[in-house]
């Protein structure tokens, strides 16, 4: 058996958490943060087209903090809370496990996020402390939602989670990077949420595969979101459509100067057609940012946003639209920032 932490026991984190444990191959603690009580006291309902259904499931171990979770070894740290670096970086979530280890250790990192960009901080830090530790990243290609006051998680349609290992670029200090020991991790993740009924798609290139997501979510997340709509009612505007389309150039425009040949060769023009035509017009899906503002909880604008514009400034690509987008966004993050002070 091995231990899996996973930090963020939201949608996303209950349905991966109960896969693995439905593989009977790994034991997963659990870091509920703000459901501890709920969780702890009366499990979780999931109901899911993809993993079936079960009535209160608690996984192996629920603690209420990393701090707590920080006795032990673990073969991965997954991470599936919102990445709001606005307010706490990953490596200062995860600082008692990343103090605890060493040169030897062979945990790997998941980041079950959104956003381009997401890896850098921790990838800093653990150059920093030449640390071997490979990170995963996974794109979830779910529709998934807590109700009942969290105490239930459904999950609809079908299921895809894109996993790879990150490179270091040429800009970063690689000379602790094992690709071995990546792969190695990457096909052992894969293998045990095979076993537990989900579908993990093993990419050659990760950073490819964010930037397809990030595609929908720089567009659809955010003009739904700014204008408070479902996706539905978004694609039933012309002018709102053609924007989408408009944003994801942009996008798309960023991803190919920044990504190798080979990788930016994965995203043609088309790609912005298919995207769209996907959805379905009479959609009455809100996407995660607009239901974080809906609920007055902060939103991933610099995952998701921020992260595009970083690279866009490194590589002198000009993006109107979404620095407008990003302005209109980051005054509302502010408002709801303020709020919780």
């Amino acid at each position: 058996m091995e231990d899996v932490c996973l930090v963020g026991f939201g949608a996303i984190g209950a349905i991966y958490a109960y896969a693995l444990d439905r593989s009977s191959k790994v034991r997963v603690t659990a870091v509920c943060r703000s459901n501890y009580s709920t969780i702890s006291e009366n499990g979780l309902e999931i109901i899911s087209d993809k993993v079936g259904r079960c009535s209160s499931w608690k996984p192996y171990r629920v603690v209420r903090a990393v701090e707590e979770a920080a006795d032990r070894t673990y073969s991965f740290i997954i991470c599936a809370m919102k990445c709001v670096p606005e307010i706490l970086s990953t490596p200062t979530i995860l600082g008692p496990i990343l103090s605890k280890l060493t040169p030897d250790s062979e945990t790997a990192f998941v980041l079950l996020q959104n956003g381009i960009g997401i890896e850098d901080d921790l990838q800093t830090y653990l150059n920093k402390k030449g640390l071997k530790t490979p990170i995963l990243s996974g794109c979830c290609w779910i529709d998934t939602t807590a109700v009942n006051g969290g105490k239930t998680v459904t999950q609809y349609g079908t299921e895809r989670l894109a996993l790879g290992y990150h490179v270091p670029s040429v800009h970063e200090d690689s000379s602790n990077f094992s690709e071995n020991l990546a792969k190695q991790k990457l096909d052992s993740l894969c293998n045990m949420l095979h076993s537990g009924g989900v579908t993990p798609e093993p990419v050659d290139d990760i950073d490819a595969a964010r930037w397809r997501k990030v595609l929908w979510n720089a567009s659809f997340s955010t003009i739904c979101t700014l204008s408070r709509s479902t996706v539905g009612d978004v694609l039933a505007v012309p002018s709102a459509k053609l924007a989408i389309a408009q944003v994801m150039a942009e996008v798309l425009s960023v991803a190919r100067a920044t990504l190798p040949e080979k990788a930016a060769a994965t995203l043609p023009d088309t790609v912005i057609k298919q995207i769209i035509d996907h959805e379905n017009p009479g959609s009455t899906f809100k996407p995660s940012m607009l239901v974080d503002l809906e609920h007055g909880r902060p939103m991933e604008v610099e995952a998701i946003v921020g992260g595009v514009l970083k690279r866009a400034s490194a590589v002198a690509v000009p993006t109107p639209r979404l620095d407008l987008i990003y302005a209109g966004l980051s005054v509302i993050q502010k408002g709801l920032l303020e709020h919780r002070q």
